[in-house]
Protein backbone atom coordinates (compact mmCIF):
# COMPACT_ATOMS: atom_id res chain seq x y z
CA UNK A 1 0.00 0.00 0.00
CA UNK A 2 1.47 3.37 -1.02
CA UNK A 3 1.38 6.51 1.10
CA UNK A 4 0.17 8.46 -1.95
CA UNK A 5 3.20 10.55 -2.86
CA UNK A 6 5.63 7.72 -3.57
CA UNK A 7 7.97 8.78 -0.73
CA UNK A 8 9.25 6.55 2.07
CA UNK A 9 7.29 6.98 5.34
CA UNK A 10 10.01 7.09 8.05
CA UNK A 11 7.56 7.19 10.96
CA UNK A 12 5.33 4.28 9.99
CA UNK A 13 7.28 1.46 11.65
CA UNK A 14 8.42 2.40 15.13
CA UNK A 15 7.60 -0.60 17.37
CA UNK A 16 8.34 -4.32 17.11
CA UNK A 17 5.84 -6.42 19.15
CA UNK A 18 8.53 -8.71 20.56
CA UNK A 19 10.52 -5.76 21.94
CA UNK A 20 7.73 -3.51 23.21
CA UNK A 21 8.32 -4.25 26.93
CA UNK A 22 10.01 -1.32 28.68
CA UNK A 23 12.57 -2.23 31.34
CA UNK A 24 14.18 0.03 33.91
CA UNK A 25 18.00 0.13 33.82
CA UNK A 26 18.71 -1.65 37.10
CA UNK A 27 22.20 -0.66 38.19
CA UNK A 28 22.36 -2.52 41.47
CA UNK A 29 20.47 -4.37 44.17
CA UNK A 30 19.95 -3.36 47.76
CA UNK A 31 19.45 -6.40 49.95
CA UNK A 32 17.96 -6.98 53.39
CA UNK A 33 20.30 -9.72 54.55
CA UNK A 34 23.16 -12.01 53.61
CA UNK A 35 23.48 -15.71 52.88
CA UNK A 36 25.52 -18.06 55.02
CA UNK A 37 26.20 -21.79 54.94
CA UNK A 38 25.55 -24.06 57.92
CA UNK A 39 27.55 -27.13 58.93
CA UNK A 40 25.48 -29.31 56.58
CA UNK A 41 26.47 -27.18 53.62
CA UNK A 42 23.00 -25.69 53.23
CA UNK A 43 22.80 -22.03 52.30
CA UNK A 44 20.26 -19.97 54.24
CA UNK A 45 19.56 -16.25 54.69
CA UNK A 46 20.46 -14.17 57.72
CA UNK A 47 18.44 -11.03 58.30
CA UNK A 48 20.30 -7.78 59.05
CA UNK A 49 18.95 -4.60 60.70
CA UNK A 50 20.36 -2.40 57.93
CA UNK A 51 20.38 -2.21 54.14
CA UNK A 52 23.15 -4.17 52.39
CA UNK A 53 24.16 -1.72 49.68
CA UNK A 54 26.56 -1.63 46.72
CA UNK A 55 29.73 0.50 47.13
CA UNK A 56 28.35 3.59 45.38
CA UNK A 57 25.41 3.76 47.81
CA UNK A 58 27.63 3.16 50.85
CA UNK A 59 29.76 6.11 49.73
CA UNK A 60 26.73 8.39 50.27
CA UNK A 61 24.80 6.79 53.15
CA UNK A 62 27.53 4.89 55.05
CA UNK A 63 28.47 1.24 55.48
CA UNK A 64 25.34 0.11 57.35
CA UNK A 65 22.50 2.54 56.56
CA UNK A 66 19.11 2.05 58.20
CA UNK A 67 17.50 4.82 56.15
CA UNK A 68 17.77 5.80 52.47
CA UNK A 69 16.27 8.73 50.54
CA UNK A 70 14.66 7.31 47.40
CA UNK A 71 12.52 8.54 44.50
CA UNK A 72 10.04 6.73 42.28
CA UNK A 73 9.82 7.58 38.55
CA UNK A 74 6.13 6.68 38.33
CA UNK A 75 3.08 7.31 40.49
CA UNK A 76 1.64 3.90 39.54
CA UNK A 77 2.28 1.39 42.34
CA UNK A 78 2.12 -1.59 39.97
CA UNK A 79 5.04 -0.16 37.97
CA UNK A 80 7.39 0.59 40.88
CA UNK A 81 6.37 -2.23 43.24
CA UNK A 82 5.04 -5.25 41.28
CA UNK A 83 4.14 -8.30 43.36
CA UNK A 84 3.53 -11.92 42.42
CA UNK A 85 4.17 -15.53 43.34
CA UNK A 86 7.40 -16.61 41.71
CA UNK A 87 9.35 -19.83 41.32
CA UNK A 88 13.06 -19.87 40.54
CA UNK A 89 15.49 -22.54 39.40
CA UNK A 90 18.83 -23.45 40.91
CA UNK A 91 20.59 -20.81 38.83
CA UNK A 92 18.20 -18.07 40.07
CA UNK A 93 16.41 -18.05 36.69
CA UNK A 94 12.68 -17.29 36.80
CA UNK A 95 10.64 -20.41 35.93
CA UNK A 96 7.07 -19.40 36.78
CA UNK A 97 5.17 -16.28 37.79
CA UNK A 98 1.51 -15.78 38.73
CA UNK A 99 -0.79 -14.06 41.21
CA UNK A 100 -2.32 -17.19 42.69
CA UNK A 101 -5.87 -15.96 43.07
CA UNK A 102 -6.73 -12.96 40.89
CA UNK A 103 -6.30 -14.06 37.26
CA UNK A 104 -6.18 -17.79 38.15
CA UNK A 105 -3.31 -18.20 35.67
CA UNK A 106 0.46 -18.03 35.67
CA UNK A 107 3.18 -17.95 33.05
CA UNK A 108 5.54 -20.93 33.22
CA UNK A 109 8.71 -21.52 31.21
CA UNK A 110 8.61 -24.70 29.15
CA UNK A 111 12.12 -26.09 29.66
CA UNK A 112 11.87 -28.24 26.53
CA UNK A 113 11.12 -25.53 23.95
CA UNK A 114 12.04 -22.38 25.90
CA UNK A 115 8.58 -20.79 25.45
CA UNK A 116 6.41 -19.19 28.11
CA UNK A 117 3.02 -20.87 28.49
CA UNK A 118 -0.12 -20.05 30.47
CA UNK A 119 -0.88 -22.56 33.25
CA UNK A 120 -3.45 -22.82 36.00
CA UNK A 121 -2.61 -20.97 39.19
CA UNK A 122 -2.42 -22.01 41.97
CA UNK A 123 -0.79 -25.33 41.09
CA UNK A 124 1.00 -28.11 42.96
CA UNK A 125 4.00 -25.83 43.63
CA UNK A 126 1.95 -23.03 45.22
CA UNK A 127 3.52 -21.93 48.54
CA UNK A 128 5.45 -25.21 48.78
CA UNK A 129 8.63 -23.38 49.49
CA UNK A 130 11.46 -24.05 51.95
CA UNK A 131 12.06 -20.82 53.92
CA UNK A 132 15.46 -22.07 55.10
CA UNK A 133 16.95 -22.55 51.63
CA UNK A 134 14.42 -20.41 49.68
CA UNK A 135 14.02 -23.22 47.12
CA UNK A 136 11.56 -25.95 46.19
CA UNK A 137 8.40 -24.10 45.27
CA UNK A 138 6.93 -20.66 44.66
CA UNK A 139 6.61 -17.83 47.14
CA UNK A 140 5.30 -14.28 47.28
CA UNK A 141 7.79 -11.57 46.36
CA UNK A 142 7.63 -7.84 45.83
CA UNK A 143 10.19 -5.98 43.70
CA UNK A 144 10.68 -2.34 44.70
CA UNK A 145 12.26 -0.17 41.97
CA UNK A 146 13.53 3.32 42.80
CA UNK A 147 16.11 6.02 42.10
CA UNK A 148 18.72 7.48 44.43
CA UNK A 149 19.62 10.83 42.80
CA UNK A 150 22.46 11.42 45.25
CA UNK A 151 24.09 8.35 43.68
CA UNK A 152 22.86 8.56 40.07
CA UNK A 153 19.84 9.94 38.19
CA UNK A 154 20.26 7.49 35.31
CA UNK A 155 20.35 4.28 37.33
CA UNK A 156 17.59 2.44 39.16
CA UNK A 157 17.99 0.15 42.14
CA UNK A 158 15.95 -2.89 43.14
CA UNK A 159 15.09 -4.15 46.61
CA UNK A 160 13.14 -7.43 46.79
CA UNK A 161 11.20 -8.66 49.79
CA UNK A 162 9.45 -11.97 50.54
CA UNK A 163 7.92 -10.81 53.80
CA UNK A 164 4.16 -10.41 54.08
CA UNK A 165 4.60 -7.66 56.66
CA UNK A 166 7.07 -5.66 54.55
CA UNK A 167 4.89 -5.98 51.42
CA UNK A 168 1.83 -4.81 53.40
CA UNK A 169 3.82 -1.90 54.88
CA UNK A 170 4.93 -0.73 51.43
CA UNK A 171 1.44 -1.09 49.91
CA UNK A 172 0.02 0.92 52.80
CA UNK A 173 2.69 3.60 52.32
CA UNK A 174 1.81 4.02 48.63
CA UNK A 175 -1.91 4.14 49.47
CA UNK A 176 -1.26 6.85 52.07
CA UNK A 177 0.91 8.76 49.56
CA UNK A 178 -1.99 8.67 47.09
CA UNK A 179 -4.25 10.26 49.71
CA UNK A 180 -1.84 12.87 51.10
CA UNK A 181 -0.41 14.01 47.76
CA UNK A 182 -3.46 13.51 45.55
CA UNK A 183 -1.57 10.80 43.68
CA UNK A 184 1.32 13.17 42.88
CA UNK A 185 4.20 11.31 44.52
CA UNK A 186 6.33 10.60 41.45
CA UNK A 187 9.81 12.19 41.73
CA UNK A 188 9.38 13.38 45.32
CA UNK A 189 11.58 12.00 48.12
CA UNK A 190 10.58 9.10 50.34
CA UNK A 191 12.39 7.90 53.44
CA UNK A 192 12.90 4.14 53.13
CA UNK A 193 13.71 2.64 56.54
CA UNK A 194 14.47 -0.62 58.32
CA UNK A 195 12.18 -0.65 61.38
CA UNK A 196 12.31 -3.23 64.17
CA UNK A 197 8.98 -4.98 64.86
CA UNK A 198 8.01 -7.89 67.08
CA UNK A 199 6.38 -10.55 64.90
CA UNK A 200 4.84 -13.87 65.85
CA UNK A 201 6.69 -16.94 64.59
CA UNK A 202 4.10 -19.05 62.68
CA UNK A 203 3.10 -22.23 64.47
CA UNK A 204 4.36 -21.03 67.85
CA UNK A 205 3.46 -18.55 70.56
CA UNK A 206 6.91 -16.97 70.40
CA UNK A 207 7.72 -13.49 69.17
CA UNK A 208 10.90 -12.45 67.39
CA UNK A 209 12.22 -9.09 66.25
CA UNK A 210 12.37 -8.53 62.49
CA UNK A 211 13.40 -5.44 60.58
CA UNK A 212 10.67 -4.63 58.06
CA UNK A 213 10.77 -2.01 55.30
CA UNK A 214 8.71 1.16 55.63
CA UNK A 215 8.22 4.20 53.40
CA UNK A 216 7.10 7.72 54.19
CA UNK A 217 6.82 10.88 52.10
CA UNK A 218 9.65 13.30 52.88
CA UNK A 219 8.33 16.43 51.13
CA UNK A 220 6.09 19.36 52.00
CA UNK A 221 2.99 20.43 50.08
CA UNK A 222 4.91 23.34 48.53
CA UNK A 223 7.75 21.06 47.41
CA UNK A 224 5.29 18.67 45.81
CA UNK A 225 3.67 21.61 44.01
CA UNK A 226 7.07 22.68 42.60
CA UNK A 227 7.65 19.21 41.16
CA UNK A 228 4.18 19.02 39.61
CA UNK A 229 4.55 22.55 38.16
CA UNK A 230 7.82 21.56 36.48
CA UNK A 231 9.88 24.10 38.43
CA UNK A 232 12.29 21.33 39.38
CA UNK A 233 12.75 17.80 38.07
CA UNK A 234 12.98 16.21 41.49
CA UNK A 235 13.56 17.22 45.08
CA UNK A 236 16.99 16.75 46.56
CA UNK A 237 17.80 16.63 50.25
CA UNK A 238 17.30 20.08 51.71
CA UNK A 239 20.80 20.08 53.20
CA UNK A 240 22.38 19.63 49.77
CA UNK A 241 20.94 22.05 47.23
CA UNK A 242 23.23 20.89 44.43
CA UNK A 243 20.78 18.04 43.71
CA UNK A 244 17.98 20.42 42.78
CA UNK A 245 17.63 21.03 39.04
CA UNK A 246 16.12 24.49 38.62
CA UNK A 247 13.76 25.51 35.83
CA UNK A 248 15.21 27.04 32.62
CA UNK A 249 15.65 30.79 32.78
CA UNK A 250 16.65 30.96 36.43
CA UNK A 251 20.17 32.36 37.00
CA UNK A 252 22.74 29.63 37.55
CA UNK A 253 24.98 29.90 40.56
CA UNK A 254 28.42 31.33 39.69
CA UNK A 255 30.72 28.34 40.08
CA UNK A 256 33.86 30.52 40.03
CA UNK A 257 33.25 31.85 43.52
CA UNK A 258 32.67 29.55 46.51
CA UNK A 259 29.64 30.10 48.71
CA UNK A 260 30.38 32.16 51.82
CA UNK A 261 29.76 30.56 55.19
CA UNK A 262 26.79 31.72 57.20
CA UNK A 263 27.29 33.28 60.63
CA UNK A 264 26.12 30.03 62.24
CA UNK A 265 28.61 27.94 60.23
CA UNK A 266 31.47 30.33 61.06
CA UNK A 267 30.60 30.23 64.78
CA UNK A 268 30.37 26.42 64.72
CA UNK A 269 33.77 26.14 63.03
CA UNK A 270 35.39 28.44 65.60
CA UNK A 271 33.79 26.50 68.46
CA UNK A 272 35.08 23.21 67.04
CA UNK A 273 38.61 24.67 66.73
CA UNK A 274 38.43 25.89 70.33
CA UNK A 275 37.37 22.45 71.57
CA UNK A 276 40.27 20.85 69.69
CA UNK A 277 42.75 23.26 71.29
CA UNK A 278 41.37 22.58 74.77
CA UNK A 279 41.55 18.81 74.21
CA UNK A 280 45.17 19.10 73.05
CA UNK A 281 46.04 21.17 76.14
CA UNK A 282 44.52 18.53 78.44
CA UNK A 283 46.42 15.76 76.62
CA UNK A 284 49.75 17.61 76.95
CA UNK A 285 49.14 18.22 80.64
CA UNK A 286 48.27 14.56 81.34
CA UNK A 287 51.32 13.40 79.38
CA UNK A 288 53.59 15.64 81.46
CA UNK A 289 52.11 14.31 84.71
CA UNK A 290 52.59 10.70 83.58
CA UNK A 291 56.19 11.36 82.54
CA UNK A 292 57.01 12.90 85.93
CA UNK A 293 55.39 9.99 87.79
CA UNK A 294 57.33 7.45 85.71
CA UNK A 295 60.56 9.26 86.54
CA UNK A 296 59.76 9.09 90.26
CA UNK A 297 58.84 5.39 90.04
CA UNK A 298 62.16 4.59 88.36
CA UNK A 299 64.06 6.43 91.05
CA UNK A 300 62.18 4.52 93.77
CA UNK A 301 62.60 1.15 92.04
CA UNK A 302 58.87 0.70 91.53
CA UNK A 303 58.90 0.02 87.78
CA UNK A 304 57.69 -3.36 86.57
CA UNK A 305 60.92 -4.42 84.89
CA UNK A 306 61.19 -8.18 84.32
CA UNK A 307 63.86 -10.63 83.28
CA UNK A 308 63.60 -12.17 79.78
CA UNK A 309 62.57 -15.48 81.36
CA UNK A 310 59.75 -13.84 83.36
CA UNK A 311 58.57 -11.92 80.29
CA UNK A 312 58.55 -15.14 78.22
CA UNK A 313 56.46 -16.96 80.86
CA UNK A 314 53.91 -14.15 80.93
CA UNK A 315 53.66 -14.15 77.12
CA UNK A 316 53.18 -17.93 76.99
CA UNK A 317 50.46 -17.74 79.64
CA UNK A 318 48.69 -14.97 77.73
CA UNK A 319 48.90 -16.90 74.44
CA UNK A 320 47.51 -20.06 76.07
CA UNK A 321 44.58 -18.14 77.51
CA UNK A 322 43.90 -16.63 74.08
CA UNK A 323 44.05 -20.04 72.33
CA UNK A 324 41.78 -21.68 74.93
CA UNK A 325 39.22 -18.87 74.68
CA UNK A 326 39.25 -19.05 70.86
CA UNK A 327 38.63 -22.81 70.99
CA UNK A 328 35.86 -22.34 73.56
CA UNK A 329 34.03 -19.82 71.37
CA UNK A 330 34.42 -21.97 68.25
CA UNK A 331 32.99 -25.05 69.97
CA UNK A 332 30.13 -23.02 71.41
CA UNK A 333 29.29 -21.50 67.99
CA UNK A 334 29.28 -24.93 66.29
CA UNK A 335 26.38 -26.00 68.50
CA UNK A 336 24.32 -23.30 66.78
CA UNK A 337 25.48 -24.05 63.23
CA UNK A 338 28.17 -21.37 62.93
CA UNK A 339 31.47 -22.81 61.69
CA UNK A 340 33.33 -19.82 60.30
CA UNK A 341 34.88 -16.85 62.03
CA UNK A 342 33.68 -14.70 59.14
CA UNK A 343 30.09 -15.47 60.19
CA UNK A 344 30.92 -14.87 63.86
CA UNK A 345 32.45 -11.50 63.06
CA UNK A 346 29.44 -10.52 60.94
CA UNK A 347 27.16 -11.50 63.84
CA UNK A 348 29.26 -9.52 66.31
CA UNK A 349 29.23 -6.43 64.11
CA UNK A 350 25.50 -6.75 63.56
CA UNK A 351 24.87 -6.65 67.32
CA UNK A 352 27.42 -3.85 67.84
CA UNK A 353 29.75 -6.08 69.88
CA UNK A 354 32.51 -5.62 67.30
CA UNK A 355 33.23 -2.29 65.68
CA UNK A 356 33.55 -1.88 61.91
CA UNK A 357 37.35 -2.18 61.88
CA UNK A 358 37.24 -5.79 63.11
CA UNK A 359 37.54 -8.10 60.08
CA UNK A 360 39.61 -11.11 61.29
CA UNK A 361 39.52 -13.48 64.23
CA UNK A 362 42.85 -12.02 65.39
CA UNK A 363 41.36 -8.55 65.90
CA UNK A 364 38.17 -10.06 67.35
CA UNK A 365 40.18 -12.00 69.93
CA UNK A 366 42.12 -8.85 70.85
CA UNK A 367 38.80 -7.48 72.12
CA UNK A 368 37.40 -10.67 73.66
CA UNK A 369 40.46 -11.52 75.80
CA UNK A 370 40.25 -8.14 77.52
CA UNK A 371 36.74 -8.39 78.96
CA UNK A 372 34.82 -11.50 80.17
CA UNK A 373 31.58 -9.47 80.01
CA UNK A 374 32.01 -9.05 76.25
CA UNK A 375 32.60 -12.81 75.88
CA UNK A 376 29.39 -13.53 77.82
CA UNK A 377 27.37 -11.06 75.73
CA UNK A 378 28.84 -12.51 72.52
CA UNK A 379 27.76 -16.04 73.50
CA UNK A 380 24.27 -14.83 74.36
CA UNK A 381 23.92 -13.25 70.90
CA UNK A 382 25.21 -16.41 69.21
CA UNK A 383 22.54 -18.42 71.00
CA UNK A 384 19.76 -15.89 70.34
CA UNK A 385 20.60 -15.44 66.68
CA UNK A 386 18.98 -18.69 65.56
CA UNK A 387 17.87 -19.51 62.07
CA UNK A 388 14.17 -18.69 61.62
CA UNK A 389 12.28 -21.50 59.92
CA UNK A 390 9.40 -19.45 58.53
CA UNK A 391 8.36 -18.19 55.15
CA UNK A 392 7.38 -14.85 56.60
CA UNK A 393 10.86 -13.36 56.86
CA UNK A 394 10.67 -9.70 55.83
CA UNK A 395 13.39 -9.98 53.20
Amino acid sequence: MSNGDGKFDQGRYVTIPETKNIKLPIGGKIRLGIKTVNEKGISHPVELPYFVCPPEVKAVFGEEPTELTVFFPSKVREEVFPQAYEKYGGNNALLCKGDGEVSKTAQRLNLENGRWEDVKCPCEHFKKWDPKTRTGGCDKVGHLYFMIPEVSIGTFFECSTHGTVSISELNSAFHLADITTGGRWAMIPFRMKRVAKKLKIPGTAKMKTHWVITLEVAASTEEIRRVMAGEILYLGQQKNAKYQIEAPGLPEENKAYPREDTDEETAARKEKAKEAQEAEAVYQKESKVKAEQLKKDKAAGKTALRTPKEAKAITEKRNKFRADLKKEIEEYAKKYGINKWADLIELGRRYKIFHKEIYTWHTAMDLLVKDPKVVKEFKEKIKADQEIATGDLPF
